[in-house]
């Protein structure tokens, strides 16, 4: 198979993670990858994943010669006129990717009180940051492709969380912290950053409604977590759970359960 490389351009949405394409905005990337993907979609209509693409392409020779379930359609898509969809549907991991990453900048989209936890977005996107690429389905009425948006609903957030649902989370950590306070072993000053810590848990619902934002948005805006339950060496590895910030995300992912949500 060919590799080809293709200049070209996407819509953005209108605001970070929001579902709303109304400005016109656009940006550009360059695919680089087979010049063909085959897809495979599901399309039994008895099944909840009816016309969902299996998250696996396929363009390897031996590959598209392995059967296919009775179940399960195959799609092929010319790279050259459909790059998003080919950028979206096959990860190569492409070392520029990886690099811009790490290196790309990040500003403050909800900007939160002292001690509580920024919310922050990114103006040097790629198409995976605006599409989803675990939800692309296939339309059986067009016979098209539809590319599921990266918005707040497909990073997990709860749009229809309630401030009860927040403060049962806020009160899981005061339990889960309980044990930090009061220990006749830990120096006053310790102690009292876990003191601090757990007032701005006890404030966290007040202070984030005041600021006017929603439930959904407080609870990734949870109390900054004491340092000294972090690894003393600063981490910017996003799957080191002591790293700056991974408390808020946890807490966030705590919340979504205890709304139910996976």
């Amino acid at each position: 198979m060919r590799i080809i490389s293709q200049d070209f351009t996407y819509p953005i949405w209108d605001e970070w993670r929001t579902n709303s394409f109304t400005q016109g905005r656009t940006g550009t990337f360059t695919y680089d990858g087979p010049e063909f993907l085959t897809f495979e979609v599901q399309n039994d209509p008895d099944t909840p994943d009816y016309g969902k693409e299996s998250g696996w392409c396929l363009w390897r020779k031996n590959e598209l010669e392995r059967p296919a379930g009775a179940d399960i359609m195959r799609v092929t898509v010319d790279c050259k006129a459909n790059p998003l969809l080919c950028e979206i549907g096959n990860d190569t991991g492409k070392e520029s990717g990886v690099q811009m990453r790490r290196e790309r900048e990040w500003e403050i989209l909800w900007d939160a009180p002292d001690g509580y936890q920024d919310v922050e977005y990114t103006a040097n996107l790629e198409p995976r940051d605006v599409y989803d690429e675990w939800n692309i389905t296939w339309d059986f009425t067009t016979n098209e492709f539809v590319l599921g948006v990266h918005d707040w609903a497909a990073t997990g957030a709860n749009m229809n969380l309630t401030w009860e649902e927040v403060r049962d989370v806020r009160d899981d950590e005061l339990h889960n912290t309980d044990a930090k306070v009061g220990q006749t072993d830990a120096p006053d000053s310790i102690q009292q950053v876990w003191l601090d810590y757990r007032q701005r848990l006890r404030d966290h619902p007040a202070v984030m409604n005041a600021r006017g934002y929603e439930p959904w948005q407080a609870v990734m805006m949870f109390p900054v977590v004491p340092k000294d339950m972090r690894d003393p060496s600063p981490s910017s590895d996003p799957a080191d759970p002591y790293r700056d910030g991974a408390f808020a995300v946890d807490v966030a992912v705590a919340g979504q359960k205890a709304a139910g949500k996976k």
